[in-house]
């Protein structure tokens, strides 16, 4: 539900290609070929100062060197003005050359946008190696680097400063590009990388084709970000991810860390409302991403992504966001497994609007507010074509407070909670249509009383011929809870069906009630059916309350005591 509207702003016209290469005579600068050694030769690398490059950090505009534009572009024919730095089309000359380039240690001024060819590399030498952006830029979105329908190219081992006082800045921006590499870049006060469909495509949903073997794929494509680190990028009105995927297929990112960033990193397959593009049926066009050991600290969000297919968060650590730490809008088939993810506002492990097979597996998850969940489903809708959410083997943490996984934002057809380790943090799946719920095999242990409300597990409005199974959990109070504190209640409201619950094989104890159920439905046809067995209910009680126009059934057999 956040949306980039990224600037419809186009870069400067593409650079005429040439395979000549500037160098600095006593004379001033001139032309002449690169040289070989046969037509089989390997060229050594591009060198900026061998085009002319200072790299003293200073300021050297073109006017320094020359009296006239005409003068300046028979050497750099793609100069626009004399304001140009010479850092600047030195390196764009180089790249011109079409041999690697090699950026030799120094300090590069850059005031417009590098354009990349297929092919193009361009290797630092690391941190001696930096790219000062020197360019205001007020309400556009901007790359120091522009690559369009091109292919096989490289960024890696340099970095970044943007000291203009911009907001809206990448590194790179790729637009229908293919088999990209970034890595081992170092990014301040900019972001790393933005991937885009085609311009004419208008960041449009309906003008996309995604398909790479399609003849009219105007995505992009085959693009990894390795060991990059961006921090202190400025929060704009259209906020950015330190790394952006906007209609892109087999991406990736990878041992990466970003603080101080408005997200870390977002994929966009098409906007997740289902009244815009993400009706259920539609094609989720951001596909086949994985995103592996990324650190986003001091966030809005720190990973997440609207309508991808097959994406997956692995082994990432996400902290202090102001929003969310790992989300899910309209995806199909995604997961988030092995991460560590703690102090985000509106969830740790979140998802959004309509959902099919999303999985949290093997997490580990911290709060220390109970207004700041570790699981929460969002789903404005309430309706039942959210899909289905597995959350299984993670385990959740709530110091200082009593925290909570819960379902109170919104519906989801087919729940699966099973495994998972929580200390001090109660389950409440309760949401208009809920419909089928598996709570299983997990191990609750508070330390500190419950607070209002008085329960370590509720499950209630199941509709639709809803189904709850509650089995072999195990929930353990250590401390004294004066109120009249339940382990488990269980509840439904349906009017057109009977909703079936099944408690079964769980061990309660240190609780005054055990298990309390409920049937609140309007229709005197219609209650709520309680199947209870082989349970140890420890020193508590089970309660069967009934507010409903028809009293509910329970089965019990088999519990202890």
């Amino acid at each position: 539900m956040r949306q980039l509207k990224e600037s419809r702003r186009r870069l400067l016209a593409s650079l005429k290609a040439t395979a000549a290469f500037a160098v600095l005579s006593s004379a001033g600068m001139r032309m002449r070929a690169a040289p070989t050694n046969g037509t089989n030769a390997v060229r050594a690398p591009a060198v900026p100062a061998a085009f002319g490059a200072i790299a003293d950090g200073l300021s050297h505009p073109l006017s320094t060197r020359f009296a006239t534009l005409a003068a300046a572009r028979a050497v750099y024919p793609f100069a626009s003005g004399l304001h140009h730095e010479i850092d600047w089309c030195a390196i764009q000359a180089a790249i011109i050359s079409g041999t690697p380039v090699r950026l030799a240690a120094g300090h590069y001024r850059i005031d417009d946008t590098l354009r990349l060819k297929s092919g193009s590399t361009l290797v630092g030498a690391g941190d001696a190696t930096v790219l000062q952006w020197t360019k205001p830029v007020l309400g556009t979105v901007f790359s120091i680097f522009a690559a369009e329908r091109v292919a096989g190219f490289r960024l890696e081992n340099f970095s970044v400063v943007d000291s203009s006082g911009s907001m809206t800045g990448y590194v790179l921006a790729g637009y229908n590009v293919k088999q990209a590499s970034v890595a081992r870049l170092s990014a301040k006060g900019i972001a790393i990388a933005a991937f885009l469909p085609a311009r004419e495509a208008d960041d449009k949903y309906h003008r996309v084709t995604i398909e790479p073997s399609d003849a009219a794929f105007n995505g992009s494509a085959y693009l990894s970000v390795t060991g990059c680190t961006a921090e202190d990028v400025a929060s704009s009105p259209d906020a950015r991810a330190a790394v952006l995927f906007r209609y892109c297929v087999h991406w990736s990112v990878t041992d990466c860390s970003f603080a101080n960033v408005p997200f870390g990193v977002q994929w966009w397959g098409g906007d997740s409302d289902p009244a815009v593009d993400g009706a259920i049926g539609n094609r989720r066009k951001c596909i086949d991403g994985k995103v592996t050991n990324v650190k986003a600290v001091n966030c809005i969000a720190g990973v997440w992504g609207s309508m991808g297919d097959d994406v997956h968060v692995v082994r990432c650590e996400v902290d202090a966001a102001s929003d969310v730490g790992i989300d899910f809008e309209g995806c199909v088939d995604c997961s988030a497994s092995q991460n560590r993810v703690s102090h985000c506002k509106n969830g740790n492990l979140t998802i959004f609007w309509w959902n099919v097979g999303i999985s949290f597996v093997e997490n580990l998850s911290r709060q220390a507010r109970a207004d700041y969940p570790h699981v929460r489903v969002y789903n404005a809708a309430q309706d039942i074509e959210n899909r289905s959410l597995i959350v299984k083997s993670n385990k959740f943490s709530t110091e200082g407070a009593i925290g909570v996984i819960d379902t109170s934002s919104g519906c989801v057809e087919s729940l699966t909670f099973e495994g998972n380790e929580l200390l001090d943090t109660r389950i409440n799946f309760v949401a208009n249509n809920l419909r089928y719920v598996n709570v299983m095999s997990n191990s609750t242990v508070f330390t500190r009383p419950l607070l209002p409300p008085y329960y370590a597990m509720q499950i209630g409005q199941l509709h639709n011929g809803g189904r709850a199974v509650v089995a072999a959990n195990t929930l353990v109070m250590t401390v004294d809870q004066r109120s009249l504190s339940i382990a488990i209640y269980l509840w439904s409201d349906d009017y057109n069906s009977d909703a079936k619950f099944t408690v079964v094989d769980n061990s309660i104890q240190g609780f005054r009630i055990s298990l309390a159920t409920d049937n609140f439905g309007r229709n005197p046809g219609k209650t709520s059916i309680f199947m209870i067995e082989n349970n140890d209910f420890g020193s508590g009680v089970y309660r069967k309350l009934d507010h409903g126009s028809r009293a509910s059934q329970s089965f019990l057999r088999g519990n202890r005591p």
